[in-house]
């Protein structure tokens, strides 16, 4: 699956989930320029980013905190859908913002993940180079005339063992969330980059092949990020 065809899957089951609830509460924890999911027009969306220019543009947003999120204290009782899109490998503890993520949600809620997946080549270069070269490599090879630039990535990233998939699971399964949706996938910017290389069909497979087992069955080519939907039960533990 690409990432708009995961993003559909996690969308229906999100709706599934949500299904009948009136006046949804919802938190984009680093909310960025776009909302991720759709919701129902009465929703309330709150955008949590610390990039004023980024969540400026996020139209979708009722209300707008730029803070960070390891200060930002919200009131009410907790949030139906919370969503963590790509920020977890950004931060210093990643383990401390999943257990104020997991606070955050309402019982009965819904948390929202997607990291890129540690066992891969390419978060494994992205955690061995600098900021310096992601900025470079997103302009000069993918194109993207504005990366780093104010409101735009990419943002310095720390790739921390916590947001691998089973210390993570683990340690929202503390808090009582479960998950109802795993995903694993490839980035579409590295989809676009073997494309124009030329590293398809059997070629890209037999790289995916070599790559494990180089790396005695560790690193995943194909899977290089996680998307997961997480339930916090009626009642907390």
């Amino acid at each position: 699956m690409d990432g708009p065809a995961v993003r559909e899957a996690l969308q229906r089951t999100v709706d599934a989930l949500l299904a009948g609830r009136r006046g949804v509460r919802a938190l984009e924890a680093g909310a960025g320029k776009r909302t991720r999911f759709r919701l129902p027009p009465d929703a309330y969306v709150v955008g949590v980013d610390t990039d004023p220019e980024a969540i400026a543009r996020n139209l979708r947003l009722d209300q707008r905190v730029v803070a960070d999120l390891a200060d930002y204290h919200p009131t009410g009782s907790g949030f139906d859908l919370v969503t963590c899109w790509y920020v977890l490998e950004h931060v210093p503890d990643p383990g401390g913002l999943l257990d104020r993520l997991a606070g955050w949600t309402a019982p009965g809620g819904l948390l929202v993940l997607a990291v890129p997946h540690l066992h891969s080549p390419k978060a494994l270069v992205t955690k061995l180079t600098p900021h310096r070269f992601h900025v470079w490599f997103r302009r000069r090879v993918l194109g993207y005339r504005n990366a780093g630039r104010p409101g735009f990535g990419p943002y310095p990233t720390t790739l921390r063992r916590a947001i691998a998939p089973r210390p993570l699971t683990r340690r929202l399964a503390g808090h009582g969330l479960v998950p109802v949706s795993q995903v694993y996938f490839e980035d579409a910017k590295q989809a676009r980059l073997r494309h124009r290389l030329r590293l398809t069909g059997w070629r890209w497979r037999a790289a995916c092949t070599l790559t494990r087992v180089l790396s005695l069955g560790v690193l995943d080519a194909g899977r290089s990020e996680y998307a997961a939907v997480f339930q916090l039960a009626q009642v907390r533990r």
